[in-house]
């Protein structure tokens, strides 16, 4: 509560819709006819006892008690605390993920990238983009086509970044929104160097270089300030090498 600075847990007051206990999920709030949402996406944990119908969960082929699930859970924290649903899923699910980045855009809508998959051969980092739309108790995930060649026009499959969400005003004066990405491990869990900008309405990326003592890193956090509507600051902290 932030006019006490007091802090109080939620209790799960629906044992049947709960989340499994995960780390590394994505959660992002939103508001929907003046109600406060929560949104919990995928994840990494122990196996659950109770599983969803509509979910899945790929045991760790490392370590079978433990998964990595694409579970999808809301909450109304305005009105039902601790009562958490399972939203009714239009469009391309996506796969039991882990280490991805999700935010928040204007217009009840979100946007998740990247993250790690589990196969039989093990970890797979993944460089999708999925665009959210939010409409009461429904939430419609959109995969981003990637163009038929990639080289210098996609990130590489990465987990563990970091990223965020700038606005820029075009030469038309409308706001456009871009997704920035930072750092992270790759395929073969070696620290990236790289950072991506994509632009939200055009669905471009391109690259910016920058020293490696900023990019190399992984697990750690991106935010963005605005000093004016010309300059925001890129704060990067923490990770490791």
């Amino acid at each position: 509560n932030t006019i006490t600075n007091k802090w109080g847990e939620i209790v799960n007051s629906t044992p049947d819709n709960v989340p499994m206990r995960k780390s590394n999920c994505g959660m992002i709030s939103f508001n929907i006819n003046g109600k406060d949402k929560l949104l919990l996406v995928g994840g990494y944990g122990p196996t659950p006892v109770t599983t969803h119908s509509h979910s899945q969960y790929v045991p760790n082929p490392n370590d079978p008690n433990y998964c990595c699930t694409n579970e999808i859970h809301l909450m109304c924290v305005s009105s039902s605390p601790g009562q958490w649903i399972v939203p009714v899923i239009t469009g391309t699910r996506p796969p039991p993920c882990t280490g991805f980045t999700l935010h928040t855009l204007p217009g009840n809508r979100g946007v998740m990238f990247g993250g790690v998959t589990i196969e039989e051969t093990g970890e797979h980092r993944v460089d999708d983009v999925f665009l959210l739309t939010y409409s009461q108790d429904t939430i419609d995930f959109q995969k981003v086509v990637k163009p038929g060649d990639t080289r210098g026009k996609w990130p590489k499959g990465r987990g563990y970044h970091a990223s965020s969400i700038i606005k820029t005003i075009s030469s038309n004066k409308q706001d456009t929104f871009h997704l920035l990405v930072l750092g992270g491990l790759d395929e073969n869990n070696k620290t990236l160097t790289d950072f991506w900008i994509l632009n939200l309405f055009s669905l471009k990326w391109f690259q910016i270089d920058l020293p490696e003592s900023v990019t190399k890193r992984g697990g750690h956090s991106l935010s963005t300030f605005y000093i004016s509507k010309h300059c925001v600051w890129v704060v990067v902290t923490g990770g490791w090498r």
